[in-house]
């Protein structure tokens, strides 16, 4: 039984001495893998050669492989006959409290502690080492492993036991090998400083105590300016049937201008020097949806107060067209539109990652599209050199230049722009998730008698806001972006539309310009001939 570890609260032992030798029960169970939440009942008779009433005993250890010695408790004396048993008096105040409440002091027993360091080399002095862990300085620096030391400190805290640390520097070398997590797997150890993600493969090894934190890989950049040159920003503010209505209404008064000049022209004393054309009296009401005047105006009172209701509309018109227009360049969007992963590697912008080995492993090991796609375009096709670098590096990389994509560590990235970043250039980032948001949990293993005390233990700490406290302490989200901390730009990129169909126009009006003058010396050649 006790090498099979059945001496556990899965089951419940009865063990009766009629002979009430309690030295020959220390002698079999001073040795045994008992356990702390053992439910061990040892019973004896109150008096020899007396079968009516019994005293019973709590038997139990907090951890013989851990140092833990035989606890032996009186609890209760009972009553019983042939029928029935009843108690007679409680002979501790055991009754007072739960099996854990009574047990949860370990003193004398010390837990070994997977303590994990990935910044410094662990055959380190230790001092140094623990001077690392409980330092408040560069906190993202391994910010994980260092909250959950703090926490396991606190549980030694409430619980008086001792702790022996074993160093690593790797998590895992698989999904439950190696590393800080294959040693809470082989059961060389209790407890571990670092938490772990969740996975298939862990949980029927390992019991999860409580939610720690979150694991996020991001890729973060500056909003890149618009390098496609987009003509529809000019038609944007209204609809396709908008501008053939406004359209129809300036030829449409075109039209009526020039029936009001030629009117004139016949009818009325007062008239231009000359009756414009059709093509004229467009290119005037034209003119007047672009806000411009003309010398050629109708002399009549209808035909002005005509030509006043065609300004009227335009300048309508106008008016909110170019507030559109200005507030759509001067309000252009904050955020790139580049929302996945899958867009990043279809898209043009430069890629970095933190070079640690998570990213290496996820990059070969997953099994996303997007993934594959993003390694393929972004990493295998470039110099190692210009792909992986320092967190500090990269996030420096991502300021000076816009566009530029970095994956990193949420909270590693976000100390970076913190200490780094301007207040308008905070408001340019985006985000994009590089692999699915994850909790990550203190875990032990799953066969771990401790698991229920540890769990109660580390729950009374979230209950006290001291997790909380933790979780701001070590963990950073987004930066906050405040409306007044940036200006956007208006540059060439947004009013190169215009000037090329200003450019075309031109040509065209020179092509027109030679049409005509063709046109006009065949006309001359034609008239010479005739004469």
């Amino acid at each position: 039984s006790s090498l099979e570890r059945l001496f556990t609260d899965n089951f419940h032992w009865l063990l009766y001495d009629e002979t009430g030798n309690m030295s020959q029960l220390v002698q079999q169970f001073e040795n045994a893998n008992l356990s702390i939440n053992a439910d061990v009942t040892y019973i004896k008779p109150a008096k020899l050669h007396n079968d009516s009433v019994f005293i019973l005993y709590d038997v139990y250890n907090k951890g013989s492989h851990l140092g833990g010695k035989l606890n032996i408790t009186i609890d209760q004396s009972v009553y019983c006959n042939e029928s029935f048993c009843v108690r007679q008096h409680y002979l501790s105040d055991l009754y007072k409290r739960t099996r854990l409440q009574q047990r949860n002091d370990l003193t004398g027993i010390t837990f070994r502690q997977a303590s994990l360091v990935t910044t410094m080399p662990i055959n380190s002095n230790e001092d140094k080492l623990m001077s690392f862990l409980n330092s408040q300085e560069q906190l993202h620096m391994d910010w994980l492993s260092r909250m959950g030391y703090r926490l396991n400190l606190l549980m030694q805290e409430c619980l008086n036991f001792r702790m022996q640390y074993i160093w690593r520097d790797q998590w895992s070398l698989g999904d439950i090998t190696g590393g800080a997590l294959g040693d809470l797997i082989s059961e060389a150890t209790e407890l571990s400083s670092t938490p772990f993600v969740i996975s298939a493969g862990r949980i029927s090894h390992l019991f999860p105590i409580m939610e720690l934190s979150q694991f996020r890989s991001v890729c973060i950049f500056r909003t890149p300016h618009n390098a496609g040159i987009e003509a529809g920003v000019f038609l944007e503010p209204f609809k396709l049937s908008v501008w053939l209505t406004f359209a129809g209404i300036l030829v449409c008064s075109g039209v009526l201008l020039w029936c009001t000049f030629r009117v004139e022209c016949r009818w009325t004393q007062y008239y231009l020097d000359y009756q414009p054309s059709v093509l004229t009296s467009c290119l005037i009401s034209f003119g007047a949806a672009c806000i411009q005047g003309s010398h050629l105006v109708p002399n009549s009172t209808g035909g002005r107060l005509g030509f006043v209701a065609v300004m009227l509309i335009s300048f309508l018109m106008y008016n909110y067209y170019t507030s559109i227009v200005v507030s759509s360049l001067l309000n252009s969007p904050v955020r790139s539109n580049i929302k996945s992963i899958q867009q990043l590697a279809d898209s043009s912008l430069d890629v970095g990652l933190e070079d640690i080995p998570f990213n290496r492993v996820y990059l070969k090991v997953s099994c996303r599209e997007d993934v594959y796609n993003l390694r393929r375009r972004k990493v295998e096709q470039h110099d190692p050199m210009r792909i992986w670098f320092s967190a500090e590096e990269g996030m420096l990389k991502v300021r000076d230049k816009q566009g530029y994509v970095f994956i990193s560590e949420g909270t590693i990235a976000y100390t970076f722009v913190d200490k780094y970043f301007m207040p308008h250039e905070i408001c340019e980032l985006n985000e994009i998730p590089f692999r699915p948001e994850s909790s990550v949990y203190a875990l032990i293993h799953i066969n771990s008698t401790y698991k229920e005390l540890l769990k109660q233990t580390q729950l009374r700490m979230l209950e006290t806001g001291i997790l909380k406290k933790f979780r701001r302490l070590y963990s950073k989200s987004k930066s906050p972006c405040y409306s007044n901390n940036y200006v956007i730009s208006v540059g060439m990129e947004y009013a190169a539309p215009l000037f090329i169909a200003l450019l075309i126009s031109f040509f065209a009006s020179l092509l027109v310009l030679i049409i005509e003058l063709s046109w006009s010396r065949l006309r001359a050649r034609e008239r010479r001939l005739a004469k």
